[in-house]
């Protein structure tokens, strides 16, 4: 008896499992979080090659996600990163996207499914946060139909969790291939990368820019904007442009670093200053209106960049202003005499990446001198063979500061 049920159910299961086709497509999306009723909501579209997107639809949110889905017999799962924040927040957005699993009975035929929903913080096992619910926009059943999650048979549920758990991988940036260029000390989450470019290269970028750069001339630099224009006419973002074709490489080799994500945040934004000698940029944020990661390429002459000690005032009360007497985002001013807490000789062909706790609360810049000076201060002086004392005269410096601008408003021209 017990052997024909074992067979019975097993003969049940297979009947049951769908084949590709009846999950690929559009579907609605709304999951539970805790106390935190349908924190996720929108649209997500399944291919039947196993990937998934999602795109969110609350008014107040902007986000977006990319994930796979797998199954077994009866049993479907699917697991999606999701980056997703509140528009008129003034605050930082979160490093990394938030990462979260789904596990259900497979849909039935009137279009609605639903299951557990885990949230998978990072090195942690996956924990159960509330539910989540699937329906077609065409379905007959409405999106406030109430859903009950089915229980899901044992061996097929493991063998699903075991293909997703196959699926985890490390934040890009946190991949051995980045552990030789993290700079480590007091200020987290800095790497420096020091032949990004090969001197042909740097060469060919310099060309180009003097050939096709229009810049704004001020009194610290000269400087061009490229993927983003004036401020947005409602105050709170800054319009988007399409960035031009002779940048296309350098963004592609970026995103294949893992430094942004081609779909989540995009590198879209990309600054170019030209210091002479003497010229500097004053210590400053970037501000929430990006991303917090900025990627920094040096062409030309050398120079030493500063990072200074942690800033914890309220990030509320920075907001998006402008400091027109310094040059840059403004910000509480440094005590007199105050001096970096780490440095890094920039060389031509670097790449300088700084992300997290490192762009939030620590102001970076470049002082206004013609010879940069070594110093104790300096991280990486003892391996490019510098000591202390010895001096660099300074050429003309090119950079590029590669970003993501965050849309922070519901105006169509920017989102």
């Amino acid at each position: 008896f017990k052997t024909g049920s074992w067979c019975q159910a097993i003969c049940c299961d297979r009947r049951m499992a769908f084949t590709p086709d009846k999950i690929a497509g559009e579907w609605m999306l709304t999951a539970s979080i805790m106390q935190c009723t349908d924190a996720i909501s929108g649209r997500v579209h399944f291919t039947e090659n196993g990937e998934m997107v999602y795109l969110c639809q609350a008014s107040d949110l902007i986000g977006r996600g990319v994930g796979r889905w797998v199954a077994e017999g009866p049993v479907l799962g699917f697991q999606v990163d999701i980056f997703q924040y509140a528009l008129t927040s003034t605050k930082h957005v979160h490093l990394e996207p938030h990462r979260f699993r789904a596990i259900a009975k497979m849909p039935p035929e009137r279009g609605l499914w639903c299951g557990e929903w885990y949230f998978l913080a990072f090195q942690q096992p996956p924990r159960l946060v509330g539910t989540f619910k699937c329906f077609r926009q065409t379905s007959t059943a409405p999106a406030t139909s109430r859903c009950t999650p089915q229980e899901c048979p044992k061996e097929p549920k493991k063998v699903v969790v075991a293909k997703m758990d196959k699926m985890i991988e490390l934040p890009p940036m946190a991949e051995p291939r980045w552990a030789p260029h993290l700079l480590t000390g007091k200020i987290k989450d800095v790497h420096y990368v020091r032949s990004f470019l090969d001197p042909k290269q740097v060469d060919e970028f310099l060309r180009i820019i003097d050939k096709t750069c229009e810049f704004e001339r001020m009194n610290t630099r000269d400087t061009q904007e490229f993927g983003a224009s004036q401020r947005c006419p409602c105050g709170r973002s800054l319009l988007r442009v399409p960035l031009p074709q002779w940048q296309q490489n350098m963004i592609t080799a970026v995103h294949n670093l893992g430094a942004y994500h081609p779909v989540l945040y995009p590198a879209n934004s990309v600054r170019i200053n030209s210091y002479q000698p003497g010229q500097g940029i004053y210590p400053h944020m970037d501000g929430p209106v990006y991303f917090p990661r900025a990627a920094i390429v040096s062409l030309g002459s050398q120079c030493v960049f500063d990072f200074y000690s942690r800033v914890d005032d309220d990030e509320e009360k920075r907001g998006f202003s402008w400091d027109k007497d310094k040059e840059v985002p403004a910000a509480p001013e440094l005590p007199p005499g105050t001096k970096p807490q780490m440095s890094i000789l920039l060389e031509p062909g670097s790449l300088l990446i700084f992300s997290g706790d490192a762009f939030i609360h620590h102001r970076h810049g470049i002082s206004a001198t013609e010879e940069d000076e070594i110093g104790p201060h300096v991280r990486n002086a003892k391996e490019l063979g510098l000591s202390n004392g010895d001096e660099l005269k300074r050429s003309r410096r090119v950079s590029l500061t590669i970003r993501h601008l965050l849309p922070r408003c519901m105006c169509g021209s920017i989102v």
